[in-house]
């Protein structure tokens, strides 16, 4: 006989670990950011004011943060949506077989399973105003050098971000692609379906999954982009490449605000934690393959 009494203490006790682990190194360095945000303090002094919500109002009064709200909307809309166009096309291309398809998804996926602070130092080089290698080049086309160009920088961080993660999105796509049944592309050619009359009708529908899956990845990605911009930009020029996790890095150990880079921190939980479950949502009310 089985008893149940003791098989549920040594169940709770085999996750007491983990449980202890997720309550001391995630549950409560949110708990100790949330009540920070509350405070005046700048990270060294033992005191702290208690200002109440004044980091928030400040926050969103605040004339950099519309920039980090600006340029988060731009890289969630852009990157997410060309690197899902891009990769959902190659991984078509790529359902196949021709001379070299292997080898060609190595080199398209190789940038996601790099360094992004190693991609930015290289494109760093290239772009750079100063020494640049292609400085001359687009000197020559009558552009200036995005990376001091404010207009310009963040779409050349976006531009670098898309190339880097691509692969990942065609990858991700591919595998989906190769489970579908090869019955279901049969009967639509002997209907007389098109190529793109077949994407849209079965191919697109049967990787939503996928699809939703790498709009979450790719927003939450976009919310704590970092590593390109530090390595590219900073945050600069004028302050026109901010993202939050930029603003917040500068906020805590430049300017020695740590109750307003913790204010920062617990908007940016909040904006992903909405766009999580936004998401979900709509993967959950629809029928996914």
């Amino acid at each position: 006989m089985i008893n149940f009494k003791n098989s549920k203490k040594i169940g709770f006790l085999c996750i007491l670990p983990l449980m202890l682990f997720v309550l001391i190194y995630m549950v409560y360095p949110i708990l100790y950011n949330v009540k920070i945000s509350l405070y005046d303090w700048n990270g060294i002094d033992k005191d702290m004011v208690f200002i109440g919500l004044g980091n928030f109002t400040g926050i969103f009064k605040d004339k950099v943060f519309r920039i980090v709200l600006k340029n988060f909307l731009l890289f969630a809309v852009f990157t997410v949506a060309i690197q899902a166009v891009i990769g959902f096309l190659l991984a078509d291309l790529f359902q196949k077989k021709f001379f070299g398809r292997d080898f060609s998804k190595t080199v398209l996926f190789m940038p996601a399973i790099l360094s992004s602070i190693i991609i930015g130092q290289v494109f760093y080089r290239l772009l750079d105003p100063n020494i640049g290698y292609l400085k001359n080049i687009l000197s020559s086309l009558g552009i200036s050098a995005p990376l001091s160009n404010p207009k310009l920088a963040i779409w050349a961080i976006i531009v670098v971000n898309i190339w880097q993660w691509t692969g990942y999105s065609m990858t991700l796509y591919f595998g989906a692609m190769t489970g579908i049944s090869e019955d279901l592309y049969e009967a639509a050619r002997i209907d007389g379906a098109t190529h793109f009359q077949i994407l849209r009708k079965i191919t697109l529908p049967l990787v939503r999954g996928t699809t939703y899956n790498l709009t979450i990845v790719g927003v939450i990605g976009a919310l704590k982009q970092y590593d390109l911009v530090a390595s590219l930009t900073g945050g600069g020029p004028a302050n026109a490449t901010q993202t939050f996790a930029t603003y917040l890095y500068e906020a805590a150990f430049t300017n020695y605000k740590q109750g307003y880079a913790s204010a920062i921190a617990v908007v940016m939980f909040i904006v992903a934690g909405v766009i999580t479950a936004v998401q979900l949502r709509l993967y959950n009310t629809k029928t996914i393959y």
